[in-house]
């Protein structure tokens, strides 16, 4: 008898309102977070090891340099080598740039000989090293356990390589090595083989294990560890503070226009894909968060408007709850339809938009996987939805209850 008076109550146009907008909004931030999270493989892979805004930096190498150095070089003259090298005075100028967050330096082995052997490649070369600010480097396993690190007892060095050099040896090294055997080699391939170093100088000789336990696109050099390179330097080189020609550089607004503007006039030099890059990650986090407002703006507007589409129901109809209060019905027992027909709107709303945003990730995740090499990660979306669903029900009950309340007892 109660339901009946009271579903004539009801504005079904408005509550079916509710229901849409309240779907819609909760769909678009489920699928806006999906896709940002999915894709944060891709951008920490491209950003690779500097991070978003960390780019590597060099001086241009003009014609007149190359020119005066062959002539000393065929002369038996040492080569002045000092026009690559950033000087105090560049890199305090550098700093003080409104644009420049901060800088840090290329550390070089120097004064001792570098051997590298490695047999699945059939590989024995000399090579050299860098290394940067750990700070930039963090390198994990399947276990989490930082891979980036060296200790001196344990005589084994990490190593980072640019990807280009495994390409080299794929496409060009093996073809012309045929006969060696050298097999094609994946990325993750090679980070299972371990070979031998050797720093040899006239301090004296010492041999270590050694690994690739990533690739970098963003410098052509092979790093290890810092304190490694600073131990080695001590004591196997000259124990002289290299002089830094190359810089890591952390943009705070990769999307000035003073950026170029400032490498050009000082003859700088940069992979300008890494400026470029960082402006899309910058511009596609900032459409996120919009889309994230937006959708926050629709489903609350959504709230505002079914509850005072109630509070309209509960004035239209003072009288009709007033009246059931008083003949003996309480409180729970008169709002408990508005609070089924509430609860029962907002939680198939919700459900329907995680079905929605889920089939969404399904087909989306399918043309990702046929561009990229991506390992999704399970997320806990629909169970933090789901309790976030029932809190705002709960919440919900509790709003109608008390407005039912204020309306009797006034």
């Amino acid at each position: 008898m109660i339901w009946k008076l009271q579903f004539k109550t009801f504005l079904p146009l408005q509550l079916f309102g509710y229901a849409i907008t309240l779907c819609i909004g909760v769909i678009i931030i489920l699928t806006t977070y999906n896709i940002y999270s999915d894709l944060q493989p891709i951008l920490k892979e491209e950003t690779d090891v500097f991070g978003n805004n960390g780019v590597v930096i060099s001086k241009e190498i003009s014609d007149a340099s190359t020119v005066i150095g062959g002539f000393n070089s065929i002369k038996g003259n040492s080569i002045d080598r000092s026009s690559i090298y950033f000087n105090d005075e560049e890199i305090n100028n550098f700093k003080k740039q409104s644009f420049v967050d901060d800088i840090n330096f290329f550390n070089t082995a120097s004064g001792f000989n570098i051997y590298l052997y490695i047999s699945e490649l059939g590989l024995r070369t000399d090579i050299f090293f860098e290394s940067i600010p750990d700070k930039y480097l963090e390198i994990v396993n399947e276990q989490n356990k930082n891979l980036w690190k060296w200790n001196e007892k344990e005589k084994f060095i990490p190593i980072i390589i640019p990807k280009d050099y495994l390409k080299i040896l794929n496409l060009s090294y093996a073809e012309s090595k045929k006969s060696s055997g050298i097999p094609l080699l994946s990325y993750n391939s090679v980070k299972w083989m371990k070979g031998e170093v050797i720093l040899k100088s006239r301090f004296g000789k010492e041999k270590f294990t050694c690994q690739i336990v990533g690739f970098t696109e963003k410098v052509n050099s092979i790093l290890v560890p810092n304190d490694f390179l600073i131990w080695a330097n001590k004591n196997y080189g000259d124990d002289k503070q290299s002089r830094p020609n190359k810089l890591i550089v952390e943009f705070n607004n990769t999307s000035s226009s003073d950026i170029l503007q400032y490498l050009k006039n000082n003859n700088y030099e940069i992979n300008k894909k890494d400026i470029e890059f960082n402006k899309l990650i910058n511009i596609f986090k900032i459409a996120f968060i919009l889309i994230f407002v937006i959708a926050a703006v629709i489903i609350t507007l959504s709230i505002s408007f079914v509850l005072l589409s109630v509070n309209l129901i509960f004035q239209k109809n003072k009288t009709t709850l007033i009246n059931l209060y008083n003949i003996g019905y309480n409180l729970q027992k008169i709002s408990f339809l508005y609070k089924i027909i509430i609860s029962g709107i907002t939680l198939v709303s919700i459900i329907t938009a995680l079905i929605i945003s889920t089939l969404v990730r399904n087909i989306y995740q399918k043309n990702l996987s046929s561009l990229f090499e991506i390992n999704y990660i399970k997320n806990n979306i629909p169970i933090i939805t789901l309790l976030a669903t029932i809190l705002f029900i709960l919440l919900l009950n509790i709003i109608i209850k008390k407005r039912i309340k204020k309306i009797i007892i006034n």
